[in-house]
């Protein structure tokens, strides 16, 4: 493990190509394909394959938005987690998206650092994540990227009312500070 020049650990993490297989621990890879068999919406057969519902799950009320992500590959010192929301993202547009995380792990409240992991979406592709699966907001990589992204009303409220970047433990969103509570900070090595 090397250190910053203030001495921090930095846990390096290689980004790796988003699979269902090396999703699966953190949520749901969305594709290209529909889970089929899907629900059986008769007005549209033979030209409509109707996917299965996603298990979008949340407390109170959606919040469907977007957010353009700037490019480049910044330090992680933040994750978060939410046990009363499976959060999506999805790349809109011809860009991917970079996701990093740890596997969920409650009652803890620290991640595991020894099993995160740095994955990228494809453009068109998104992730429905698990309850309680530590992340980070998406990284852009190279180029900006536009996500979608579905919250609940009390996640985005909640961070929304922040007025520095300090831990907080409110409306669905438990988000630590890498540097202070683990001694570390992450960095990608890209592709």
């Amino acid at each position: 493990m090397s250190k910053t020049p203030t001495g921090t650990p930095v846990v390096r993490v290689p980004i790796v190509e988003a699979t269902p297989e090396n999703v699966r621990p953190f949520g749901q890879l969305l594709g290209d394909d529909v889970a089929h068999p899907g629900l059986g919406i008769p007005f549209y057969q033979g030209r409509v394959l109707e996917g299965q519902n996603i298990d979008f799950q949340y407390t109170g009320k959606a919040v469907i938005r977007t957010a353009k992500i700037l490019p480049g590959y910044p330090a992680v010192f933040w994750l978060e987690r939410h046990l009363r929301m499976t959060q999506l993202f999805v790349a809109l547009g011809q860009e991917p998206f970079i996701m990093v995380m740890a596997p969920p792990n409650h009652p803890k409240t620290l991640p595991d650092l020894d099993k995160v992991q740095a994955l990228r979406f494809p453009a068109g592709h998104g992730l429905l994540l698990h309850r309680g699966t530590w992340h980070d907001f998406p990284i852009a990589g190279e180029r900006p990227v536009v996500v979608l992204t579905a919250n609940s009303e009390e996640v985005v409220e909640a961070l929304a009312n922040m007025t520095t970047a300090q831990e907080m433990d409110q409306g669905d969103v438990l988000k630590i500070s890498l540097p202070q509570r683990l001694n570390a900070e992450i960095h990608l090595q890209p592709l």
